[in-house]
Parts: C-alpha cells; structure tokens; sequence
C-alpha cells in the first residue's frame, strides 16, 4: 500500500496489518503537534491530520464489514471540539472543558475497534 491508499482515498478496505502502523503514524504526528508546537498552528495541523486518521478509520471499517457511515459520530464531536478551541462557535464552559476528552475517546473507541476486529 501506497500513501494515497492509506491515507487519501475513503473507497477500499485496509487489513489490520496495515492499519496499525498505519494508525500510529498519525497519532504520532498528531501528539507532535499537540505536544511540540504552541497556537493556531498546532490546532489547524492536527485538524488537517483528522482527514487521513478518518479516511483510514472508514477504509478499515469497510475492511471489517461496516459501514463508513458510522464515523459520522466522532467525526462531528471532533469537528465540534475544533470549532470551539479555534473561536469559531462558542461553548459553555462545562462543554468545552469536556468537549475535547470526549471526542478523544470516541474516535479512539473506534481505532480500538478497527484494530482489535478481523477482517471479512
């Protein structure tokens, strides 16, 4: 597998074996950013890194016999959170404060899921 494969086009499906290493890639590159660069800058590279994170979450759901449809969930809490830590929507305070470990934990309740299920 290619990186347009892996990271770029949402049709096809991904095994587990290339799921995997493919998934800590991003996650690394996303802990760089959260961890190692400070402002809007970080913020908007980890939202851009959220494209091929989804795109490789749906091929493997594919690859697991479900439908991509199902990112629609954590796909919006993510969206959600950056909204709020950029400034474009605002937030109660209590949400917000939440916000960001909630969508964390769903979407990796779904990479959890593509990692551990067989393929079909």
């Amino acid at each position: 597998m290619n990186f347009d494969t892996l990271y770029a086009s949402p049709t096809g499906r991904t095994s587990r074996s290339y799921f995997v290493p493919a998934l800590i890639t991003v996650v690394l590159a996303i802990a760089f950013f959260a961890y190692f660069v400070t402002g809007r800058t970080a913020h908007f590279c980890m939202l851009v890194l959220m494209y091929p994170l989804f795109v490789l979450l749906a091929r493997r759901l594919q690859d697991i016999g479900h439908s991509a449809w199902l990112l629609l969930a954590p796909l919006a809490l993510v969206l959600l959170c950056f909204a709020s830590v950029l400034g474009y929507i605002t937030l109660s305070s209590s949400i917000a404060g939440i916000l960001p470990w909630t969508a964390t934990a769903v979407a990796a309740a779904f990479a959890l899921w593509g990692g551990v299920s067989s393929g079909k």
